[in-house]
């Protein structure tokens, strides 16, 4: 596909660097508009530009003769806009591929659009200040654009998602190929799911300084067991550490499906100021302030429908991150390669169509497609995608009627939908006199589409008597292998499996064990010690591994603060969404895009509260120097390499800031040298504690409202 149109005037508006030429035949005139142009040419040396996407699926559906291409233009859309927009960089929030083993045809066409974007002769802007090798995990541990073999123009950050997460042996992803070709940086693997240390990348772009921290997806009870241990910890670094802005990438579920299947925003550090979240696919491009009101959140969603639902229904948008220094503006743009979508829901019974006279309600069904059709035409009409299929999609309510074939149905509407096998949908209220059960656990809290698993049905066929249960392998073991053997097409998984829990146990049958040791403490302890996934099985599932038990003396968070909202609560959700806030400059209308650094952008605002929470005792990491040769210099001349004292730097405004010539920056995991701080308006206020502030804290307690549909 060719290069898609985007919006050039608004382009045209940000990347303008003269908006005076009129008065270039007045001296005084013309000397004031050079004056501002300097200004604005120093103020934008100091601003770094990050163009924000996530969930793009590459390969979905890649063999459907209509829709197999969708992904792929969209993509290619996204890096369109990062070029047009001459942006320094372009971060993605996971799931870059649908498929955990993406098919080489997929693969093939990633490479093609990352190499016609991401390779020129374009210098590079930013520094890049951190470790390194602790950053990226590929034998090369170097950042793409500074690799001396290789011309970047465009360096991609990108994460791993739920469906492109590292599996199998060497507990390799999809991404690691791309990383290993120096295409993408890709970062936020996880070692140790039970303690997890973030390590940020560190970059700086004239007197503005960076701090994104990666986490790649991780099964959502398992990680929400490690942050109420207060094993996840944020690495900050030892020097300067207010003067970094802080961003968090994840790829997590945000709506709770019960109590522990999802990260709620009480466990995000309060010192984040920007977090992008992957995984929901509904697009709420627009800044949120968090439910605590010490950051936001922007939420892209996928840039193509993988589910015929509510969310996947709206609007789909990527965004520009405009950083300067503690100071941020945030700005959409829409995706115009994204086919039309139209959803609605109907109930026979509100037709007064007699339920014995089908052909009547055939043609009610079909008027009603006909319409949404129509409806689809309207919406695109001049846009790019107005030659595109629509995707339709018909829930029917048909209590007291019978269903028809929906294939049937579809199959009039081929070569005018995009899917015609699947328009309708049809469904029964549920029985009003069943009382609504207080649990929880409820799975129709959860929006899903497919409530009947293989899970349920290993717990049922080995639960349902002594005999039945599991003597040998662990059910929780057998959930995750039949997991990674569908979902992951891991073929050897359950082969794996087997011989992992047949060793073990025949180990620990062949050890002497005096018999006054065996006492239940001992024997919980053996099982935790051979317990087939720790033991070496979850080492090569990747970071998704099976839940264990961790024995460590830690603080536990009250659970109490993060129980699912209630019903009332979550019918607020699409309200608290919808509606903007005014921290942070959210512009999508502008007229003019000069940057007036004090008026269009503002501090994330900073709740000033007095925590409390137990410090940690984690020792400094020490970050060894980072080797290899860097290809290009920053815009600041290069100085003198100089070892970085762990204690906070004082330096003027003069003080050129760090370039690539310079040691890396020490990171450190505690807050210990921070002190309360007093700044002025417009920039960044920390609330923080008298006592040392350790980097994860305990918050009051706020309930969020929140509302989203299917997500993958």
């Amino acid at each position: 596909m060719s290069s898609p149109p985007i919006d050039t005037d608004l382009i045209d508006r940000l990347n303008d660097d003269s908006s005076n030429k009129d008065d270039v035949n007045n001296n005084n005139n013309h000397n004031n508009s050079n004056n501002n142009n300097n200004n604005q040419d120093d103020a934008k040396a100091n601003i770094m530009r990050i163009l924000v996407a996530t969930d793009n699926h590459l390969g979905y559906l890649e063999k459907d003769p209509i829709r197999g291409d969708d992904s792929f233009n969209s993509f290619e859309e996204i890096l369109n806009y990062a070029v047009q927009l001459k942006v320094d960089m372009v971060l993605l929030g996971g799931d870059l591929f649908h498929d955990n083993k993406p098919s080489r045809t997929t693969m093939y066409r990633t490479m093609e659009l990352l190499r016609k974007y991401c390779l020129g002769e374009k210098r590079v802007g930013i520094s890049f200040l951190s470790d390194q090798s602790v950053n990226f995990t590929n034998q090369f541990h170097v950042v793409n654009y500074e690799d001396p073999n290789f011309n970047i123009s465009l360096p991609v950050f990108s994460i791993h998602g739920n469906h492109d997460d590292p599996t199998g042996e060497g507990g390799l992803a999809a991404l690691d190929l791309l990383s290993v070709s120096n295409l993408v940086n890709y970062f936020g693997k996880i070692d140790d799911i039970d303690d997890i240390n973030v390590y940020p990348l560190l970059l700086s772009k004239g007197e503005t300084k960076i701090a994104i921290y990666g986490l790649g997806n991780v099964r959502d009870e398992r990680l929400h067991r490690t942050f109420q241990k207060q094993n996840v910890k944020l690495m900050r670094p030892n020097e300067a550490k207010e003067e970094w802005f802080n961003i968090l990438v994840l790829h997590q579920n945000r709506i709770a499906h019960n109590p522990k299947n999802y990260v709620h925003e009480k466990m995000i550090d309060g010192f984040i100021d920007f977090v992008l979240w992957g995984h929901e696919h509904e697009c709420l491009i627009k800044p949120q302030p968090s439910s605590i009101g010490e950051f936001h959140i922007t939420q892209p969603g996928s840039s193509v429908a993988t589910a015929l639902s509510e969310g996947e229904s709206k609007d789909k948008f990527v965004g520009l991150l405009e950083v300067h220094k503690s100071q941020f503006r945030f700005k959409p743009f829409p995706l115009q390669t994204v086919r039309p979508f139209i959803i609605d829901a109907i109930a026979l019974s509100d037709s007064g169509i007699d339920a014995t006279q089908q052909n009547l309600v055939n043609e009610y069904l079909d008027s009603k497609i006909e319409e949404m059709i129509n409806q689809a035409k309207e919406k695109t009409k001049g846009k790019l995608n107005e030659s595109m299929l629509p995707l339709i999609r018909l829930k029917v309510d048909y209590t007291g009627y019978s269903t028809l074939n929906p294939q049937r149905f579809g199959s009039k509407y081929a070569g005018r939908v995009a899917n015609p096998a699947d328009i309708l949908l049809f469904h029964r209220k549920k029985p009003t006199s069943v009382p609504k059960s207080s649990d929880p656990f409820e799975k129709d809290k959860a929006p899903v589409q497919d409530k009947i698993k293989v899970d349920d049905f290993i717990s049922e066929f080995l639960g349902n008597t002594k005999q039945d249960r599991l003597s040998i392998l662990s059910e929780a073991d057998l959930h995750q292998a039949l997991y990674n053997f569908v979902e992951k097409d891991e073929i050897d998984s359950l082969t794996k499996l087997v011989d992992l829990s047949l060793t073990n146990s025949q180990r620990v049958l062949k050890t002497n064990i005096p018999l006054s040791n065996l006492n239940p403490d001992f024997i919980s302890n053996q099982v935790q010690v051979h317990f087939p996934f720790r033991s070496g099985f979850e080492t090569n599932s990747g970071s998704n591994g099976s839940d264990n038990n961790n024995n460590n003396n830690v603080t536990m968070h009250d659970p109490n603060e993060f129980e699912a909202r209630s019903d009332e609560e979550d019918s607020h959700a699409h309200d608290h969404h919808g509606h903007g806030h005014s921290h942070g400059n959210y512009d999508q209308d502008s007229d003019s895009d000069v940057l007036d650094i004090p008026n269009l952008m503002t501090s994330p605002t900073h709740t000033t509260t007095t925590t409390t929470s137990t410090s940690r005792s984690t020792p400094t990491p020490t970050t060894p120097v980072s080797k290899g040769t860097r290809k290009k210099s920053s815009s600041t001349p290069a100085t003198p390499s100089t070892p970085i004292a762990k204690t906070p730097r004082k330096r003027s405004a003069k003080t050129p800031p760090a370039t690539k010539s310079q040691d890396i920056i020490s990171i450190d995991s505690n807050d210990e040298d921070d002190e309360d701080v007093s700044t002025p308006t417009n920039s960044k206020k920390r609330g923080k504690a008298k006592q040392a502030t350790p980097t994860t804290r305990k918050r009051t307690k706020k309930t969020k409202n929140s509302d989203d549909d299917d997500s993958d």
